[in-house]
């Protein structure tokens, strides 16, 4: 039997639609990391983020005959997944996620010292300016530049993650990054 990873994300995704328990089990295992952590990031308890990944899988089981067709399943669950943990945080009423986009909504990444952005930097005093200066961006920026640079997400992707438009996404990314520059060459 041809082993999974040998397939690329549509494949997957049919078999799964198919009802082939193998993708199933297959997506699940690969991807409940990447959206745990990216979970982890809205600072919320870590019991709400696994019921919304659990939840995320039920109901994508229970519906994977009508799911549409997608290419890229990790931006796929991203998005859905998102959607879903909003709902939750929102019903718990400790945060208003309805409406206007707001920054009214935590998401804190801890920045590591083998990410790109802090590898290409020449000294540690700039590292240093460069992980402050992406902790005091706003959570929709942070949210942005993490799916943007560690994730690897085009525009169009995180987009319609954060349910924005792509013009909307650049912006927020580009002024996220200018920011970030202004900081470390010290023109605050």
């Amino acid at each position: 039997m041809t082993k999974l990873s040998d397939f690329n994300d549509s494949e997957i995704w049919l078999l799964f639609k198919r009802g082939e328990d193998r993708a199933i089990s297959y997506i699940y295992s690969n991807y409940f990391p990447n959206l745990y952590r990216y979970g982890l990031k809205f600072k919320v308890d870590n019991s709400l983020i696994e019921d919304t990944i659990q939840d995320l899988f039920a109901e994508l089981i229970k519906n994977r005959e009508t799911l549409g067709e997608t290419d890229n399943i990790l931006f796929y669950l991203l998005k859905s997944f998102r959607r879903k943990l909003f709902r939750k945080m929102a019903s718990t009423n400790r945060y208003d996620l309805t409406g206007e986009i707001t920054d009214n909504y935590p998401f804190e990444v801890v920045w590591s010292a083998e990410h790109d952005l802090i590898v290409e930097e020449e000294s540690g005093q700039r590292s240093t300016m460069l992980l402050k200066a992406l902790s005091e961006l706003t959570p929709r920026q942070k949210e942005a530049v993490y799916l943007r640079f560690t994730k690897e997400l085009d525009y169009t992707a995180i987009a319609e993650i954060m349910n924005i438009s792509v013009e909307a996404c650049r912006n927020l990314i580009s002024k996220a990054i200018f920011n970030i520059k202004k900081r470390v060459n010290g023109k605050d």
